[in-house]
């Protein structure tokens, strides 16, 4: 693992969720905090990417301003742009999975769901949602700390939308998530769902949001190509039908372990399983390589062929009716 093993930790256990951390004046979200109180200033900083030609902005601001200021950004993007979600992954050599929207969508739109969100777009530290277009390049994405980042060509656009939020310069800002800290997911209320998850399924059905696939190569922690390794993959599917565009029937979530060197390999086996059995994908969930030594040992005798590609076990599956989000 890499250094980021070190600095950022899934909290032990729950705490009082009715009580934020708060330190000089700084309110932190209940998702990502400090492991010892650090003194996060409030502003941002920023750097030119020469590769890119654009200025990278990162951004601190307490809590009850942070989406408040993340919505003024969006408003430098076009009237349509690309939704990006990033979600916690139990990965062993990552920390998030990424999906972007296959179209630009209105950023009222967007806005509006961030807003009836607010419990995971602010707080929730397994989450993390943007927004970007291509011409002119740019974009703007609360992360899962929800700290704000911005890229753009125009310093004098943004210096002044800064200044204008009460959002001063700080070179050589310091961020919380630098030192040691704390992750964790927040239960919702019964009429929102369950966890992150809920908002994400919610936010992938309204935007038609694609997992990222990536280069075909992963590589481990020392920077080497992956070889053949185990993943768990968590799926929501339906029976297939025979009926292009029909209403679906048979909706499904089940998890899938299976042998795999990157990604996108994983995701072909896991869609081609399911095809053999009359069934199809209708959303990645969560995707993670695991080591075998971290299996439990009937997943380990179960896993016969360890170094052959392929689905070698499914769980049980959770079924509800096809069109439950209609």
């Amino acid at each position: 693992m890499d250094e980021r093993e070190y600095i950022k930790r899934i909290a032990p256990g729950r705490r009082n969720i009715n009580q934020r951390m708060v330190h000089r004046g700084f309110v932190f979200p209940f998702g990502a905090y400090p492991e010892e109180p650090f003194d996060q200033r409030i502003g941002y900083d920023s750097r030119y990417i020469e590769e890119s030609g654009l200025y990278n902005y990162e951004i601190s601001v307490s809590h009850e301003r942070v989406l408040g200021v993340f919505i003024a950004l969006l408003g430098l993007l076009p009237n349509k742009a690309h939704v990006v979600a990033q979600v916690h992954t139990d990965d062993y050599y990552r920390e998030c999975d990424s999906y972007v929207s296959e179209n630009a969508i209105p950023m009222d739109n967007l806005i509006e769901w961030v807003v009836a969100w607010r419990a995971v777009t602010a707080d929730d530290g397994f989450f993390g949602i943007g927004a970007f277009c291509e011409d002119p390049a740019a974009e703007v994405f609360l992360d899962e700390h929800k700290t704000i980042h911005m890229y753009h060509h125009d310093p004098d656009v943004m210096e002044s939308t800064l200044e204008g939020l009460g959002v001063p310069f700080r070179m050589g800002l310091r961020f919380f998530w630098d030192e040691p800290h704390y992750h964790e997911p927040l239960p919702l209320s019964d009429d929102e769902g369950d966890d992150f998850l809920s908002a994400f399924e919610d936010l992938a059905d309204s935007y038609e949001l694609m997992l990222e696939e990536e280069e075909e190569v992963d590589i481990d922690e020392d920077g080497d190509p992956m070889e053949v390794t185990c993943w768990r993959v968590e799926v929501r599917g339906y029976q297939q039908n025979g009926v292009e565009g029909g209403p679906r029937s048979g909706g499904f979530y089940s998890t899938y372990y299976l042998n795999a060197a990157y990604r996108s390999e994983a995701v072909a086996q896991v869609e081609s399983y399911l095809e053999s059995k009359h069934e199809t994908v209708d959303l990645f969930l969560q995707m993670a390589r695991v080591p075998l030594e971290l299996l439990t040992a009937n997943l380990r005798n179960a896993n016969k062929l360890p170094n052959e590609p392929g689905v070698w076990f499914e769980t049980d599956k959770y079924e509800f009716d096809g069109d439950q989000d209609d």
